[in-house]
């Protein structure tokens, strides 16, 4: 059984997102949203329920995040689309964060 999990790690302080919404989508359909944890972690987006095989996007709302430290930034939201075609694996889907840059990668 697959799982998808993701965090974010503001790389500008070396903090964790705290408190950030993350939203999957597959195939364009929300299928669940969670907040971040004190260590900027979602460890189960799914809940316990399977990843599909599809496009795949996680959406982080990141505008509140830096409005709460009246933070400028570039965006409002951050979207990552991914396919998984392997839904025997686990999924980690890390964003590294700045006001004005992001960067992800495909995690274990």
């Amino acid at each position: 059984m697959s799982g998808l999990s993701t965090h974010v790690l503001d790389t500008t302080t070396g903090l964790p997102g705290v408190a950030i919404t993350v939203t999957h989508s597959f195939n364009g359909v929300v299928q669940a949203s969670a907040i971040t944890n004190s260590d900027g972690r979602v460890p189960d987006l799914l809940q316990g329920r399977s990843l599909s095989a599809g496009s795949h996007t996680l959406t982080f709302d990141v505008a509140p995040y830096f409005a709460k430290d009246a933070r400028e930034t570039f965006f409002s939201n951050i979207n990552i689309d991914f396919v998984v075609t392997d839904t025997s694996r686990h999924h980690h889907v890390p964003l590294l964060l700045s006001p004005f840059s992001f960067s992800t990668y495909r995690g274990s």
